[in-house]
């Protein structure tokens, strides 16, 4: 018999009963609006990562991409919309502009639409698409900046152009921030554990660590803040050295207004590496499908429960920020995890796998310098379809494209009230570079890179630049770019059944 029989079912609920596993009565299920759903969000025990590496304290995760939305930046959107209207500066007209590089920009979005009111998002031209296209489908409109603009400058001009409609809500500076926090996420943890003995959390704004630390100490004067930080930021750890890095939306080179630093009892500095290999063990292995930062704050607290010993019975609480939406085309993906040499890349027999990336042949593309215009650039390249930029000392600067330029001239930026952008060809190059580049390094601390690595990283990406880190680590020299015709033309000429 085929379909749905509902005495199977009957059964099936007479037994479970039997077994007393009841069925529990939620205490509401309806809401108004989705907005009701903001906060809140469940605190999950870790099950088995904590015993891997063989601690026995407690750890908690407080679950915040269960916004509706999908990141803590709601409770903050929320709490700072309503914060401007109970002063009497937000009406049926009024537009929210805000800089931002992700997850507030996609919050404020969406409060402001389901109140009805329109938002801009001002960021750079270099944040993913994932981020952007949430943004627009949810109604915000999205100006991407230059990398020579400020995201902060452009949208003041905005708020200066009409200061009647705009408003701007200011996330780094509003007292909103850290006492939403205060009020409400730090007491959905206390009235779910009583005590903790621990809280660790990154910082982007740092309304978090504030509002959130202040009101752990204020229940237990004993409970240990600890700030998660990025390797390369220098926002607390102040000794470290500072360069560029991959996870998103925590860390910087100074704390924010709204840090109160002295709650800080001790700061945990976590890799990269460390941190999208965590979130991708909480993602497989506790089913919390959360995002870098998130897998960067569960590390800093397994360093610091083990630095401090935490015994059985005792409890930490890590802070989730986001979910997987945003990053789909980045840790989630394992390929973008072998570009930058997180993963190996898969096992095959085939005969040009394991070989380097030494052998390939490929095309000698110009080389130019920073001082080169756009046109300059395009003239270079001929019938090529790319440009390698490098600084005075020949250092790796990026690429200039045909595509590339094709993007930023159809892409322009447009500032409300005003004409789009044309493209200017006498503009600096280094303004317009390819967004996202991948590097492959011979002399890397991995090893030589494999022809079957370059066929992984050439999936998601048109070009892979081949070269040499520099002896002091933050440079890298060019030796080649290679493309997917190249590793295909290997192939052919190595293939076994080549007539």
């Amino acid at each position: 018999m085929y379909g749905w029989d509902s005495s199977q079912l009957r059964h099936h609920h007479l037994r479970t009963n039997n077994e007393n596993q009841q069925y529990v009565k939620a205490e509401r299920k309806v809401y108004q609006n989705i907005l009701e759903c903001v906060g809140n969000t469940p605190l999950v025990k870790l099950n088995k990562i904590p015993k891997e590496y063989g601690l026995e304290c407690e750890i908690y995760a407080k679950c915040e991409y269960f916004n509706p939305a999908g990141s803590i930046k709601d409770r903050i959107a929320l709490a700072m919309l309503k914060d401007a209207e109970s002063v009497g500066v937000v009406h049926k007209d009024t537009i929210f502009a805000e800089p931002t590089s992700g997850n507030t920009g996609i919050a404020v979005g969406f409060v402001a639409s389901l109140r009805g009111n329109h938002s801009i998002i001002t960021t750079s031209v270099k944040n993913s698409d994932d981020k952007v296209n949430t943004m627009r489908l949810i109604g915000s409109e999205v100006i991407q900046c230059k990398v020579t603009e400020s995201s902060t400058a452009i949208t003041r001009k905005i708020k200066d152009a009409d200061p009647k409609h705009v408003v701007m809500l200011s996330q780094f500076e509003n007292d909103a921030n850290p006492r939403t926090h205060y009020e409400h996420t730090a007491m959905e943890i206390i009235d779910a554990l009583g005590d903790v003995d621990m809280v660790v959390m990154g910082a982007g704004t740092g309304g978090t660590m504030s509002g959130v630390g202040n009101r752990m100490k204020e229940h237990n004067k004993n409970c240990l803040v600890i700030a998660a930080e990025p390797d390369g930021s220098t926002m607390f750890n102040k000794k470290g050295k500072k360069h560029p890095y991959l996870v998103e939306g925590i860390g910087g080179s100074t704390p924010p207004i709204v840090v109160d630093v002295t709650i800080i009892d001790d700061i945990e500095v976590v890799t990269d590496e460390e941190a999208f290999l965590m979130a991708r063990e909480l993602c497989k292995k506790e089913g919390f499908l959360c995002g870098g930062s998130s897998g960067l704050a569960m590390v800093a607290a397994l360093k610091a429960a083990k630095h401090r010993n935490l015994k059985a019975g005792q409890r930490v609480v890590v802070i989730l920020p986001d979910g997987i939406r945003n990053y789909m085309s980045k840790f989630v993906s394992a390929q973008w995890m072998e570009a930058y040499r997180f993963l190996k890349p898969p096992e095959h027999t085939m005969s040009w796998w394991k070989t380097a990336v030494t052998d390939l042949e490929t095309p000698e593309y110009p080389v130019i310098n920073t001082g080169f215009t756009c046109a300059q650039a395009l003239r270079s390249m001929s019938n090529l379809s790319l440009a390698i930029v490098v600084d005075g000392k020949g250092y790796y600067v990026g690429v200039a494209s045909k595509d590339g330029f094709r993007n930023y001239a159809t892409n322009p930026t447009k500032l409300p009230g005003k004409k789009s952008d044309e493209f200017d060809f006498d503009s600096p190059v280094t303004d317009h570079l390819v967004k996202h580049v991948y590097t492959l390094a011979l002399n890397s601390k991995k090893g030589m890179p494999t022809i079957g690595l370059l066929s992984r990283v050439l999936d998601i990406s048109p070009f892979v630049v081949i070269g040499n880190e520099a002896a002091d680590g933050e440079h890298f020299t060019v030796e080649g770019v290679a493309t997917s015709d190249d590793v295909l033309n290997y192939i052919y000429q190595h293939s076994p059944t080549k007539n």
